[in-house]
């Protein structure tokens, strides 16, 4: 009976966001803020908030543009309910909005909720065996969902909070095996059957509940730990064919079939790019994928792919090196370019980087340039690090302009790029200095020359 009361109170939310056609108004005030811009988004659709130079913004959202939001504001981001006819005032203070951020307005009330100490006060001990971690997932789900029912919310909205409550927290189910062989040591760990009878029966087809972005990642990641589990080493495209297997045979309903199939062969090609895989898998992406909203993303995001593939022209960058001076791609013609892209606070970038320095010393005397790219934020920051460990190799700044990043589609650094000497890409996603593939692969292209 409350199965079928949940699926029509969720019916009526759609109903209610897709069909009533009042405005909301937001505003926006940014209090000694020193330039940031805030970005809307809500139900994936952006919105870039210009405000004056008092950092006032009063924008009007149409149909459509309602329901769970995000507010991006440097690097917080703030979690958003955009009810329609109930106008909403955000003011943040100073220039990081967590923490720092008010609501006022007929829409206060919820956003208030949502970014109240309890709703971001999620943290797990992974070093629990597998059943206790299931009960600290229920006792964090159980503390939210007493903490929601006080609130007084309108029915509608508490059944759907209900579901992201549950669906958020479930995402730390596929983090627990490699989190809890790391915190204990124990490198050999795997999940026991009562930890995988407990997944199996949180996997619930709802088509409904897709709109919500906490149900497609906590059944994203519940899905992709019970396929998978039994791999014993990491290998992308068989992770990707034991989901997509899962998905084909235990699923029924189409609608979160091809949500899950569109999710996970995207997911692939954003970080392995066209391979010797890939027209095994758009067989299955075409047998599965019919919206056409989904396939023109995931046509798009093809299409980069095939602008970095081996041989395609490198992206033509000019980036300035510690003196201020321009330097560009068409300066190193003739010769083999490394690029490192790195920042100076990431950890895995300084383990790269004592291996990076080795290779650049055995590679002295070859064709060959490393260049390293920084994409740091500030660039006095940068300045100082360079400064203070002066290296051979060639170090250049990145700036504000992104293009480079989204050319290569950068998603995590430290990154490498193998250019050849005639300015075409020999690898967009090289191995790391550290691979000891590395040094075979360099030597075997400058014997070649």
């Amino acid at each position: 009976m409350m199965g079928k009361f949940g699926g029509i109170i969720l019916i009526l939310i759609l109903l209610m966001w897709c069909c009533d056609t009042r405005r909301t108004v937001v505003e926006f005030n940014l209090v000694g803020a020193s330039g940031d811009k805030p970005e809307l988004t809500v139900n994936g659709v952006e919105r870039n908030i210009d405000v004056n130079e008092a950092g006032y913004a009063k924008v009007t959202l149409e149909q459509g543009e309602h329901g769970y939001g995000t507010l991006k504001y440097g690097k917080d981001r703030i979690p958003l309910f955009i009810e329609e006819g109930n106008d909403l005032n955000i003011f943040i203070y100073g220039d990081n909005a967590r923490g720092n951020v008010r609501f006022e307005g007929n829409g206060a009330p919820k956003n208030r909720y949502l970014n109240s100490q309890i709703m971001k006060n999620l943290s797990f001990d992974y070093e629990l065996d597998g059943t206790e971690f299931l009960e600290q997932l229920r006792g964090q789900i159980q503390e939210r969902v007493h903490f929601l029912d006080t609130m007084g919310f309108d029915a509608a909205f508490t059944e759907m909070e209900r579901n992201r409550i549950k669906y958020s927290t479930y995402r730390a189910l596929e983090n627990y095996p490699l989190y809890h062989a790391w915190s204990t040591g124990n490198k050999d760990y795997q999940p026991d059957t009562v930890y995988l009878s407990c997944i199996k029966n949180l996997i619930k087809e709802d088509e409904k509940l897709l709109v919500l972005k906490e149900y497609q990642e906590g059944m994203a990641s519940l899905v992709s730990l019970i396929s998978t589990y039994h791999l014993q080493e990491f290998d992308a495209y068989k992770q990707l064919i034991a989901q997509l297997d899962y998905v084909a045979n235990h699923l029924t309903n189409r609608t979160l079939r091809e949500f899950l199939v569109d999710r996970y062969i995207y997911s692939y090609l954003l970080g392995a790019g066209i391979d010797e895989h890939t027209d095994d898998i758009l067989k299955i992406y075409d047998l599965h994928v019919k919206d056409p909203a989904l396939r023109k993303r995931f046509q798009e995001c093809y299409d980069r792919c095939m602008k970095i593939v081996p041989g395609k022209p490198a992206y033509n960058f000019m980036f300035t090196d510690i003196a201020g001076q321009a330097v560009k791609l068409e300066d190193f013609r003739g010769k083999y370019l490394f690029i490192n892209v790195w920042t100076t606070w990431g950890v895995p970038c300084r383990y790269e980087n004592i291996a990076w320095e080795k290779l650049e010393k055995q590679f002295a005397d070859d064709n060959i340039v490393f260049v390293a790219v920084s994409c740091d934020n500030d660039r006095a920051v940068w300045e100082k690090r360079v400064r203070e460990n002066p290296k051979g190799e060639v170090q250049l700044y990145m700036g504000d302009d992104r293009s480079f990043m989204d050319f290569y589609m950068i998603r995590g650094i430290p990154r490498f790029i193998l250019i050849a000497p005639d300015g075409r890409i020999i690898n967009s996603d090289m191995s790391r200095p550290s691979s000891p593939e590395t040094v075979k692969i360099l030597r075997e292209y400058l014997e070649e020359n």
